[in-house]
Order: structure tokens, then C-alpha cells, then sequence
């Protein structure tokens, strides 16, 4: 296909995961816990049969522990999508270091998102978010360079 038509498809992927993160950290306080907490409901149930039965207690805190690395995979796992996204577009836009650029544009993505949410009612912005962020930004890199280096050996042992 004609690379104007994968720099426009990698641009909408890049502002689509984009658009998403925002409206996520858009979300107040409550509504984001609330949104955690019914995915994280449904998972214990689906990963512990008798989670229904257990003391309040004990849901609560298997709750709190559970959501709280939830909403932290949450946050490696949508910007590891924009790690790719803007990977696939620096790939196309630039030729030297796309890589370092996707990694860093990513980054300073993160730093605006969690400066977002300073704003937002009942959020807060943390550092330790944006490392959480900035590693996912990383590892949807490096997750692209892998396939891209897989597939790249596969077309040379096929054509020997």
C-alpha cells in the first residue's frame, strides 16, 4: 500500500489511543473507582468461584489489593498502545531514532496526562504514574521493534 495511506492510518491510531487515555483521566474520582471496581469485581469473580462467599472483610480487601493493580495495569497497558502507535508513526515520519522519539514524545505525553488530572475532580497526578506510563510507552516500542526484527528474519530465510 501507498505510505500516504499508513502515515494517515498511523496518525488516527496515534490521537485515537490518545483520545482515549484523555477521556480516561477526564473521568472524576468516583466515576473512575467506580469504572475500576465493577471490572475488578468481575474479575475476582471470574478468577475466585467463591468469592461471593467470603466476609465483607475479606472482599474489601481483596478489592482494594486488586484494583489497585488493575488501575496500575491499566495505565502500563494504554500507553504501551500509544508506545506502538507512535512507533508505527515515527517509523514512517522520521529516520533517525524513531524509537527514542516515540519513547520520549510518549513520555512527555504521560507528564501532560497526569497534569490533566490535577485538575479533575478527586484525581490527583503522580510521578510514580508517570513511570508506570513511561515504561508502557517502552515496552509498546520495544514490543514493535521485536515483531519488526521477527519479521524481518522471517523474509530473509525465506527468500535464501
Amino acid at each position: 500500500m501507498k505510505r500516504s495511506y499508513w502515515l494517515i492510518l498511523s496518525w488516527v491510531f496515534v490521537l485515537s489511543v490518545a483520545a482515549m487515555i484523555f477521556v480516561f483521566s477526564a473521568q472524576e474520582g468516583a466515576e473512575s473507582s467506580q469504572t475500576s471496581s465493577g471490572i475488578t469485581q468481575w474479575l475476582l469473580h471470574l478468577l475466585y468461584p467463591r468469592y461471593d462467599q467470603l466476609s465483607p472483610a475479606d472482599k474489601n480487601t481483596l478489592l482494594g489489593s486488586w484494583q489497585f493493580a488493575l488501575r496500575k495495569a491499566a495505565h502500563f497497558s494504554e500507553f504501551a498502545l500509544l508506545g506502538i502507535s507512535l512507533k508505527l508513526l515515527f517509523r514512517l515520519l522520521v529516520r533517525q531514532k524513531p524509537s527514542l522519539l516515540a519513547w520520549i514524545v510518549g513520555t512527555l505525553y504521560a507528564c501532560t496526562d497526569e497534569l490533566h488530572q490535577t485538575v479533575v475532580s478527586d484525581r490527583a497526578g503522580m510521578w510514580q504514574d508517570v513511570c508506570i506510563d513511561s515504561a508502557g510507552v517502552l515496552f509498546g516500542v520495544l514490543a514493535v521493534l521485536l515483531i519488526l526484527s521477527l519479521r524481518k528474519r522471517r523474509k530473509k530465510v525465506k527468500h535464501q
